[in-house]
């Protein structure tokens, strides 16, 4: 064999190293834009799920401090729970979620919304729920609330809404 013929033979393996390796390259670089894509989907997603916390707070240190004789017309985002069709979910009731004031989470595309629901009393202890004469005192009555809030990334598209129920300190 003569020094011509081989020549000829390295191109060829080399330029297939070459393909090979430009294949290889450009499979890790679209991997690791798709991880990059699945890490901030992920963040934005943990961003509304924190804003919607933040919002349930706020609705359930409002619930704790609530009047018994508060209005449950939607007037200060109260309502009486509604089985079927439930207020959170009802849109003729969006005008009455109450939005947090403006830069109380950051980074978000909007602010997060509370809307509470009185879902009932318990009484405090046994006794006063027996005796007929102190039930009528409403300090034997502790209230229920469905605390749900509704929180944004940051975009339009990624949402969370959490619930709570908690039982009043009142």
């Amino acid at each position: 064999m003569t020094l011509t013929n081989q020549r000829g033979v390295v191109l060829i393996i080399s330029l297939v190293v070459l393909l090979i390796l430009t294949i290889l390259g450009s499979t890790a670089l679209k991997s690791t834009i798709v991880q990059e894509k699945m890490a901030g989907f992920a963040r934005n997603k943990q961003i509304s799920l924190d804003s919607s916390e933040a919002g349930l707070r706020v609705g359930e240190n409002a619930a704790d401090q609530i009047s018994i004789t508060a209005p449950t017309d939607g007037t200060d985002g109260l309502w009486e729970p509604n089985p079927t069709n439930p207020v959170w979910l009802d849109a003729t009731k969006l005008f009455s979620w109450i939005t947090l004031p403006a830069a109380s989470v950051t980074g978000v595309i909007e602010q997060p919304r509370y809307i509470l629901e009185n879902t009932g009393t318990i009484p405090r202890d046994t006794n006063c729920a027996l005796d007929a004469e102190a039930s009528l005192n409403q300090d034997c009555w502790r209230y229920t609330y469905r605390i749900t809030s509704h929180g944004g990334g940051k975009n339009a598209v990624t949402t969370s809404t959490v619930q709570s129920t908690i039982l009043s300190r009142k």
